[in-house]
C-alpha cells in the first residue's frame, strides 16, 4: 500500500513539472513571438537609414567550488554549477541606434523541481559611437568597460546578477575611458528593500608607450527599507583608485596597487562613518593562455556589517543583501575574535584563459590557494561562455 501510494505521488509530482514546464515554456514562446512581430512590423513600417534586425543568443556555463572549512576566508564551503542562455532580438537604425530585448533564462545543475531556476527580462535601448556609448533600460553587465574588483562583485554574483537596470553612459577617448551607471537593483516592497548603486570607473594610459596607467573604480550603494522595514537606511561608500603597470618580459605582466576606503553606517543606529579601508596589490602573469594571478590585501575588514549589524534587529547582519563583492574582504584575523582588527589575505590563482572560433567562445578555468593570514582554502573555477550575434539588413534591394 504504502509503495503504490509513494508511487502514486511521485507520478502526480512528476505531472505538475512537466505541465508547469510546459506552461512556462508556451507563454515564453508567444513573448518571443510577439516581439518579433513587433520589431518587424515597425521596420516595415518606418523607412529608415540602414536599419537592421540583430539576432543573438548568449550561454554561460559557471561551476564554483569553495573549501573554506577550518578558516576565517569570510565565506562557507559550497558549490555552483549553474547554465545560463540568453536570446535576443532588436532592431538598429542609423549605425547608432539600437533597440534590444531578450530573457536570462537559468537552469542550476540538479534542480529537477523546475523546468528552469529562474527567468528575467532583458530590454534596452543603446546609443553607441565610437566614442559615447549610453544605453537605457535592464541590460548586460558586460556592458561596462571600467574595471571593478572583486570587493565590488564577486564570480558568483557577476553570473546570477548580470543585469543592470537602469542607465549608462561613456565617453572613450584615445588614451582612457570614464563612465557612470545607476543601477536600481531592488524596488520599495512588502518583499524586498529599495537599493540602488551608483557606479563610475575612469582609467587614462600615461606616457608614449603607455605603459603605466591610472584608474579608479566608485560605488555609492543606497540600501533603505521595505514596507515591513521602516527607518532603516544603510550606506555603502567604495573609494578605489589604483595605478598599474602593463609590459612584456617573455610573459605578458599587468601590475596594480590600489587604495581602497569605503564609508558605511547604518543610519538607523549611528551618527557617524565608519571608515575601515587597505591596500590591495594584484600581479598577472600571462602567456599562451595560462596565467599566475596574486592578489594580497592587507587592511581593515571592509564587510564589517555582513554577519552582525549595529542595529539589533538585524543581529545577524546584512549579508549579501548590502555586499555584493568577495566575501575574502570580510576575512577576520583567526588570531584575533575583533572584526576591526587588521588583517590580510592572499589569492594565488592558476589558470587558463583564452578566445576560440573568432572569439565566439571564451572559456576560463582556475585553481586557487587563499590563505586567511594563518590557514589555507581552495577554490575551483570554471566558466564557459558562447557569443553569437547576427546583423541582417532590411533595407530593400533596388
Amino acid at each position: 500500500m504504502w509503495g503504490k501510494y509513494s508511487t502514486n505521488r511521485g507520478n502526480r509530482l512528476t505531472l505538475q513539472i512537466i505541465n508547469s514546464s510546459l506552461r512556462a515554456m508556451n507563454r515564453f514562446i508567444r513573448y518571443i513571438f510577439l516581439v518579433v512581430t513587433a520589431i518587424i512590423t515597425a521596420a516595415t513600417a518606418q523607412a529608415q537609414e540602414d536599419m537592421k534586425l540583430l539576432l543573438g543568443v548568449g550561454f554561460d556555463t559557471f561551476f564554483d567550488n569553495t573549501e573554506y572549512t577550518g578558516t576565517n576566508l569570510g565565506g562557507s564551503s559550497g558549490t555552483t554549477f549553474s547554465a545560463r542562455l540568453t536570446p535576443q532580438i532588436g532592431i538598429e537604425w542609423n549605425e547608432k541606434n539600437s533597440l534590444v530585448i531578450g530573457a536570462d533564462l537559468f537552469t542550476d545543475f540538479g534542480n529537477d523541481t523546475k523546468f528552469l531556476s529562474k527567468a528575467r527580462p532583458q530590454l534596452y535601448y543603446r546609443f553607441a559611437t565610437p566614442k559615447v556609448k549610453a544605453y537605457a533600460g535592464i541590460f548586460d553587465r558586460s556592458a561596462m568597460k571600467g574595471y571593478y574588483s572583486e570587493l565590488f562583485f564577486s564570480d558568483v554574483y557577476r553570473y546570477y546578477e548580470n543585469r543592470v537596470q537602469g542607465v549608462l553612459g561613456q565617453y572613450i577617448a584615445e588614451r582612457g575611458y570614464v563612465e557612470l551607471s545607476v543601477d536600481w537593483c531592488g524596488m520599495y516592497s512588502s518583499e524586498s528593500r529599495e537599493r540602488f548603486r551608483v557606479l563610475s570607473a575612469g582609467r587614462y594610459d600615461i606616457g608614449r608607450r603607455r605603459l603605466f596607467y591610472a584608474g579608479y573604480a566608485l560605488q555609492m550603494f543606497h540600501f533603505a527599507g521595505s514596507e515591513k522595514i521602516a527607518g532603516s537606511v544603510v550606506d555603502n561608500v567604495i573609494i578605489n583608485p589604483y595605478v598599474g603597470t602593463k609590459f612584456n618580459a617573455f610573459f605578458d605582466f599587468d601590475i596594480k596597487l590600489h587604495g581602497i576606503l569605503t564609508m558605511q553606517r547604518d543610519r538607523a543606529v549611528e551618527d557617524e562613518m565608519n571608515m575601515p579601508g587597505g591596500a590591495l596589490f594584484q600581479l598577472r602573469m600571462s602567456k599562451w593562455g595560462v596565467y599566475l594571478d596574486e592578489q594580497i590585501y592587507t587592511g581593515k575588514n571592509l564587510m564589517p556589517y555582513y554577519y552582525s549589524a549595529p542595529n539589533e534587529i538585524f543581529a545577524n547582519g546584512y549579508g549579501a543583501e548590502l555586499y555584493s563583492g568577495s566575501t575574502l574582504f570580510g576575512t577576520i584575523p583567526t588570531w584575533s575574535g575583533d572584526r576591526d582588527s587588521s588583517h590580510s589575505f592572499f589569492d594565488t590563482r592558476i589558470g587558463y584563459c583564452n578566445s576560440f572560433f573568432n572569439d565566439t567562445v571564451r572559456l576560463n578555468a582556475f585553481f586557487a590557494f587563499q590563505c586567511d593570514g594563518t590557514n589555507w582554502g581552495t577554490r575551483q573555477m570554471l566558466q564557459l561562455s558562447v557569443n553569437l550575434f547576427k546583423d541582417i539588413s532590411l533595407q530593400k534591394k533596388r
